[in-house]
């Protein structure tokens, strides 16, 4: 599991995510692996979440990052508080 130390503001697909019940924009961040058992016609696959931790309310969300060579669905901007 990897873990970005800090705090961060997160934009995903270009626009801000903010926390579902208190509506924050700073998070906390890490990543979580899981095995997913899929139909035996696929292939064994890895996902990788993005846990996401609200810094005010603790709120979880997960988002699953998608890369295209060199582009992310996700951008971390490192905030100081």
């Amino acid at each position: 599991m990897v873990r970005r130390r800090g705090i961060y503001e997160v934009e995903i697909l270009g626009k801000q995510l903010c926390c579902t019940l208190c509506d924050g924009k700073m998070f906390h961040h890490r990543e979580i692996y899981l095995d997913l058992e899929l139909p035996k016609k696929i292939d064994r696959e890895q996902l990788t979440l993005q846990s996401l931790m609200c810094k005010v309310c603790s709120t979880t969300q997960l988002v699953q990052e998608k890369t295209d060579g060199t582009k992310t669905n996700i951008v971390y901007i490192e905030v100081k508080t």
